[in-house]
């Protein structure tokens, strides 16, 4: 009786203490209990059988917990990804269908983050997170840490970066968080850290990624949303589990079941397994052998994505999917050596139900019309258009779904954005230069310019900016092939 209250007495004592780490712990157990349970046997069989003298069974129940840890805890690794492949679905429909809002390259928003932090003191975390539904071109929110030990976040920053130039200060608004609301992401200790304290309020097992966690400004409120995930199931395979919302202002922690508004409230590291899962959707040697499924653009190393090249968050724009709502968005590649773009994966990220995974759906380009690599595009683009002078020191920053069956890259510097590009799906590119977006030199797939799009005749004074570029180029041309003919 004792030793059971003196038991129960510890096992508060380390609730009160380590609560992640009881809830890390636990997740472990769930989804790996069958791989260890079969383990442990076997190594228990094989003591018993040395001790018993019985050399050849011991040595048989050893060798077979080694190859069930290798082989059984593949096998359950696949049947986990085969039971979150069934909220995959390659459906009906035309990937040109979909329709999504323009937004600023997130690479420039991260860059222009840490030069526009105005008055504040505090240090930017660095973790920028795109909120495309919110505004007109949508925004990027990041947080600022107050300094000092056990300290909160000071405020949120958040971006609105204009399609092209640079951010200026009229770009950039803070909400400040209260002194007294102390929780943060990494914090230290007993009233400081967060993760702790949504391990009290949530269900045992219920896990708060960083990496899944956004901020905003609700007017002059600063929020924190944590998107939740916890594991479901007997072959576990990990699902929502609600969200957690932190008030900057009051300094209250909250706890949802289930959450809709036009933010990123599903978890992104769901979205991610969702994509990846479609790679189980067959046999298991299928798996292996990498046969089945689909994958991002990670083969194409030229891609200008970067890592940045999955999960898109997109504000849809109509078409066939719900206008005004966000979605992960991400370009997918077959299995197979080619870098060509066959389809785009999406998932409602707006919406999140407690233990319900939101349908994920791969919508295929037609047999023959895949959209050819961002590499290939951004070549074009740097090799065709840009050719020569014009392309010194600029780069490809983003190529992704836009508007009415295309897609957009945009070209610039670090923080600054001097042309945009609309690529149709048949690869012709529109290059749209921010100081005279109205009139615009047209590239065909090959990136070269259909031959009279430059009009030597007309006044210098009446052509915009691309077309004195081009004209320059063309008075170029001219003169070294006359040069080459003496």
């Amino acid at each position: 009786m004792f030793g059971f209250i003196g038991a129960a007495l510890v096992a508060g004592l380390i609730w009160m203490l380590f609560p992640v780490m009881v809830h890390e712990i636990w997740q472990g157990v769930r989804a790996s209990w069958v791989v260890l349970l079969v383990a442990v046997v076997l190594i228990v069989l094989a003591v018993v059988f040395a001790a018993m003298e019985i050399s050849f069974l011991a040595f048989l129940a050893g060798v077979g917990a080694v190859g069930w840890l290798i082989f059984g805890g593949m096998g359950i690794h696949f049947q986990q990804m085969q039971a979150v492949a069934a909220s995959v679905t390659v459906v009906d429909g035309d990937p040109n269908d979909l329709s999504f809002r323009e937004r600023a390259p997130y690479d420039v928003a991260k860059a222009t983050s840490s030069r526009t932090l105005g008055n504040t003191t505090g240090d930017a975390t660095g973790i920028v997170r795109a909120l495309p539904a919110r505004g007109d071109t949508g925004e990027y929110t990041t947080s600022v840490v107050r300094r000092g030990l056990f300290q909160g976040y000071e405020s949120t920053q958040v971006l609105t970066p204009p399609l092209f130039g640079s951010a200026s200060a009229a770009d950039v608004r803070f909400c400040k968080f209260d002194e007294r609301a102390t929780l943060r992401f990494g914090g230290l200790g007993w009233g400081n850290d967060l993760k702790r304290a949504i391990a009290f309020i949530t269900p045992l097992g219920t896990r708060a990624d960083q990496g899944d966690a956004f901020v905003t400004c609700d007017g002059d409120t600063p929020m924190v949303y944590a998107p939740l995930t916890k594991q479901v199931g007997a072959i576990t395979h990990r699902v929502p589990a609600g969200v957690a919302v932190y008030n900057g202002s009051t300094g209250k922690l909250s706890y949802y079941d289930n959450l809709s508004d036009d933010l990123p409230l599903y978890p992104q590291s769901i979205a991610t397994a969702q994509r990846e899962s479609s790679t189980a959707s067959e046999g298991f040697w299928d798996w292996m052998f990498k046969r089945s499924g689909f994958e991002d653009t990670g083969k194409d190393t030229s891609d200008p994505n970067g890592s940045n090249r999955a999960e898109f968050g997109l504000a849809n724009d109509g078409g066939i999917n719900e206008r005004g709502w966000q979605s992960y968005v991400t370009p997918l590649n077959s299995r197979g050596s080619s870098s060509s773009l066959v389809g785009l994966g999406t998932v409602n990220a707006s919406h999140v139900e407690n233990g319900v995974l939101n349908p994920y759906s791969v919508h295929l380009y037609p047999e023959g019309k895949s959209r050819q690599a961002n590499s290939a595009v951004a070549d074009a683009i740097t090799g065709g258009i840009l050719d020569g002078y014009k392309a010194s020191g600029l780069k490809v920053f983003e190529i992704v779904p836009a508007k009415d069956c295309t897609w957009v890259a945009s070209i610039g510097k670090a923080q600054s954005i001097l042309y945009r590009a609309s690529i149709a799906p048949n690869g012709d590119i529109t290059l749209i230069d921010g100081s005279s977006p109205d009139e615009q030199p047209n590239v065909e797939p090959n990136g070269e310019q259909p031959a009279g799009s430059v009009d030597l005749e007309k006044p210098l004074d009446s052509m915009t900016v691309a077309e004195l570029n081009d004209f320059g180029d063309a008075v170029l041309a001219e003169l070294a092939a006359r040069a080459a003919q003496k």
